[in-house]
């Protein structure tokens, strides 16, 4: 009996490993689109409205890792928009801040407004964010948000935010849970950033026309763990001028022995 019954314990173990696998595989997505609608939509013919377009993903697992992850996308999504309102018009709207299409029509309200104060403006307004996975492993879930945004001016705006989601917690992982020496890391991504840049040890960045903080070089807003390496991403007039465009620098697993806190990747 004690045979079977060890049999029978192995067999379960296996089987609830193999699960556990199949759980942290690639997750199975939902996809979700908003698009503004209505009067305010852009008129192509005459060149005046505004067009919202917001495509992004919640988790189909039912657990509550996914709806923490979920809620974290819903928020991005929104904030998407929310990001392009000025506080004022946001304190007044709180709803704003949860519901995509509450922060779409306001939006939309002030190209109107914007239109009275400026007769000759001309050109539709354009907001379009795109959230998808780019990486996934047993331990997490890299997500990368791209937005457009056209509201007048000389140029476009564009930018591009990473989040990566540890999927025993559904938490965000800030740099602090994915690296225990921040001062390394610096010195590790300055060098690869400099031969990506073609730039010598001893050429001076500033002098090169990059921005640094207090002549100091810097670790960008948006770090991601991807499939080569820890991905570091600058986005224009981050530490370069718009015409120079987004930097982004990998620095693989191998290199960062003895940063990295835990094995994410």
């Amino acid at each position: 009996m004690k045979y079977l019954f060890a049999a029978l314990l192995c067999g379960s173990t296996v089987f609830f490993a193999a699960c556990n696998r199949f759980k942290l595989g690639p997750p199975e997505l939902d996809r979700k689109q908003y698009d503004l609608t209505g009067e305010s939509k852009c008129d192509t013919s005459l060149n005046k409205g505004v067009d919202v377009s917001v495509s992004y993903f919640l988790l189909k697992e039912d657990s509550q890792v996914a709806r923490t992850i979920n809620d974290s996308m819903r928020h991005i999504s929104v904030g998407s928009i929310v990001g392009w309102l000025d506080s004022a018009t946001v304190a007044r709207n709180p709803e704003a801040r949860t519901d995509i299409s509450k922060a779409a029509t306001l939006f939309a309200a002030d190209y109107e407004a914007m239109m009275k104060d400026m007769d000759k403006l001309g050109g539709c307004w354009e907001l379009k964010t795109t959230a998808d996975t780019v990486y996934t492993s047993p331990n997490a879930i890299t997500v990368k948000v791209e937005t457009y945004a056209y509201t007048g001016g000389a140029h476009p705006n564009s930018n591009l935010a990473f989040y990566t989601f540890d999927r025993e917690t559904g938490r965000t992982l800030a740099l602090n849970d994915l690296v225990s020496d921040t001062t390394a890391l610096l010195g590790v991504v300055e060098k690869a950033f400099r031969k990506q840049q073609d730039l010598l040890p001893q050429y001076n960045l500033e002098e090169r026309g990059y921005f640094l903080r207090d002549g100091q070089f810097f670790l960008p807003a948006n770090i991601a763990v991807g499939r080569g390496g820890l991905i570091f991403y600058y986005n224009p007039y981050e530490i370069a001028a718009y015409a120079v465009g987004p930097i982004e620098v990998t620095v693989p697993y191998e290199q960062l022995n003895g940063i990295l806190r835990d094995s994410w990747y």
